[in-house]
């Protein structure tokens, strides 16, 4: 008799930088995984290896996702998606327009249209884990990020009822909210460069939580540096 191999994937989205790259090195120390990185800039993934395979795609496009989705959803078994694609933008509200705009199309409907795709899925499995990245200010916001922490209290509170409905499923639903994470997007962008937590570090504490018996769901946890006051 043949034996079939079957090839578990893990997606993960906003691959290029920050989290979702530093993931993506971490993971592909595990046995037996496929990974598919998901950008909209994935020349900038230099990572080489035969169980990495690259998607050059907009998820706030859930037609093109949806198509450029449907090979892999076909031919592997999809073990978990680590939803890290998120952009912030800080300031009085209401002054850009277009900042609040892509906030509300990335952090939640990028994040919408990978789960509504990859969750039927999972179902049919009964197996899967869906990590989002969140953010502190999912339940702490401040008077400067208005619109970004509403969208990341969507998050949270989808992961909320994601994880209460697919249960059933054996589906584990993760929501992480982050605090001073050391990527682009603090160091480059707001120039903040102490006091943060290295992004390798970071990872690991995801990968401690995806790694866990698949009967155990750490729901929900705040990472942040230990002198933070925020």
């Amino acid at each position: 008799m043949k034996r079939i191999i079957v090839k578990n994937l893990l997606i993960i989205t906003g691959a290029s930088s920050g989290i979702g790259l530093a993931c993506i090195e971490t993971f592909l120390s595990k046995e037996n995984l496929h990974i598919l990185a998901i950008s909209r800039n994935v020349s900038e993934i230099t990572i080489q290896n035969n169980n990495l395979y690259k998607l050059n795609c907009n998820v706030t496009d859930y037609n093109q996702l949806e198509t450029t989705l449907k090979e892999y959803l076909s031919n592997f078994k999809i073990i978990g998606l680590i939803n890290a694609a998120g952009v912030v933008s800080l300031g009085d509200f209401p002054s850009n327009h277009l900042d609040s705009q892509k906030m509300i199309n990335v952090n939640i409907s990028g994040l919408t249209n990978c789960i509504e795709l990859i969750l039927p899925v999972m179902r049919k499995q009964m197996y899967g884990t869906i990590i989002n990245l969140s953010s502190l200010a999912d339940r702490y916001p401040r008077p400067n990020n208005i619109v970004y922490a509403a969208t990341k209290s969507y998050v949270k509170s989808i992961s909320d009822s994601l994880r209460l409905q697919n249960a059933k499923y054996n589906i584990r639903v993760v929501n992480i909210a982050p605090a001073l994470i050391e990527t682009p997007m603090l160091t480059k962008q707001f120039g903040i460069k102490d006091n943060l937590i290295n992004v390798n570090d970071f990872v690991k504490i995801i990968k401690f939580i995806f790694d866990q018996p698949q009967n155990i769901c750490i729901r929900d946890i705040v990472i942040a540096p230990t002198n933070y006051e925020g």
